[in-house]
């Protein structure tokens, strides 16, 4: 199965906005357009189509803050599969390929994600893919973080 992370751009941002998570989810995850409008202001953040083969099937978003210390570097703010895309393991490809695409910097030592507690299947899905709690909140959200394996530089 082939996933592949690409830019929104005007070809895909109808097919983006479209997709939405489950009812159940939606008090969990911002609105793709919410997303998408947010980039707009903010330059650290960048969304990305998820696609798989020529489909969107996702959306996420990610943000790299250089001034920021080391383990606040690289976030991904946002990541959702569409509700009818779900259970086929579109997630765990392109939470993999995020990773390796944000790995990529050479100032990456962790990724960290935020999640409402309330959200136990998030959690469940992060910690499968490799990410641990940690003990930080942000705005009432638990932090989650995944370490980058590095080459030790001698």
């Amino acid at each position: 199965m082939t996933i592949n992370i690409q830019a929104v751009t005007q070809d895909n941002i109808r097919d983006c906005v479209r997709l939405e998570v489950s009812e159940d989810q939606k008090e969990f995850v911002a609105r793709n357009i919410a997303t998408i409008a947010w980039a707009y202001v903010d330059k650290t953040f960048t969304p990305y189509a998820i696609y798989h083969e020529d489909t969107v099937v996702g959306v996420a978003a990610i943000e790299y803050i250089p001034d920021n210390d080391t383990e606040d570097k690289h976030w991904i703010p946002r990541f959702m599969i569409g509700e009818q895309f779900q259970g086929n393991g579109y997630g765990i490809l392109a939470m993999k390929a995020l990773i390796e695409m944000i790995a990529k910097h050479d100032d990456c030592e962790r990724i960290r994600l935020s999640v409402v507690p309330e959200n136990k299947g998030a959690i469940d899905f992060y910690k499968k893919v490799g990410f641990l709690l940690t003990e930080d909140l942000l705005e009432n959200e638990l932090v989650m973080e995944y370490f980058v394996k590095k080459a030790i530089q001698r």
